[in-house]
């Protein structure tokens, strides 16, 4: 049982550190085919913006 705890929490790191790494790649070597994203930023202020326009 341990050793299955200890088998998930290993695969689960992996997966976070490959998909840091695949991050801070993806900002040094910008594909130039794909499109501009909105920055977390953007999307925060439109979430925001929405949540005001429902209360009201």
């Amino acid at each position: 049982m341990l050793l299955a705890i200890a088998a998930l929490i290993y695969l689960g790191l992996a997966l976070g550190v490959i998909l840091v790494v695949d991050n801070l790649v993806g900002l040094v070597f910008r594909d130039p085919r794909a499109p501009v994203q909105p920055s977390f930023f953007d999307i925060g202020r439109a979430f925001i913006a929405s949540q005001k326009l429902y209360r009201k």
